[in-house]
């Protein structure tokens, strides 16, 4: 028996899986909506096919259009942050070149996603994942640094998401 710690340090999919189930698939989709993820298949039919994130792989991270690098940053940044989701602000202001101002950012989405106890036990176990789990080739010598790490069966996508009290990153690595 492991606990959901060890599962996040050691990256024990099984787990994550039966949380899921536990909790049910709809709530963890609403959860990755929450947090900012805009990518998310409710039902869609393709060619014939149908295609949802409403299953058991959208625990492992497995969307059927993937996710955008920024969006899982921020979510990350999001635990970080207390559990208080901030839009990504990929610009600020845009002026044109006499100074009149284009188009303004400087107001993002922001909102409560988790309760900062539970961004703060989140923040706990995923400093394991760095410092003795998955994750210890991300450790730092001056800092601690939460984070998790994330393979496909096949190697062919690796990621690490993490943060330090500074930064928050999301590195992807693979063949598209």
């Amino acid at each position: 028996n492991r606990t959901v710690r060890d599962a996040i340090t050691w990256s024990v999919n099984g787990c994550a899986v039966k949380l899921s189930d536990q909790i049910g698939q709809q709530l963890g989709y609403d959860y990755c909506e929450n947090f900012g993820i805009s990518t998310l298949v409710d039902r869609e039919e393709r060619n014939g096919a149908v295609f949802t994130d409403l299953t058991q792989t959208l625990a492992l991270g497995g969307l059927t259009d993937g996710v955008y690098n920024y969006e899982l940053c921020a979510a990350y940044a999001t635990i970080a942050n207390g559990g208080v989701y901030n839009e990504p602000m990929l610009y600020s202001k845009v002026l044109d070149h006499d100074g009149n101002v284009l188009l303004d950012n400087t107001t993002p989405d922001t909102r409560q996603v988790l309760k900062d106890s539970t961004a703060y036990l989140l923040t706990s176990a995923m400093e394991d994942v760095v410092r003795k789990g998955t994750g210890t080739p991300a450790r730092l010598s001056n800092m601690t640094v939460a984070g998790k790490t994330g393979t496909t069966s096949d190697y062919r996508d690796g990621w690490f998401c993490g943060y330090t009290p500074y930064y928050t990153t999301a590195v992807w690595v693979g063949r598209d």
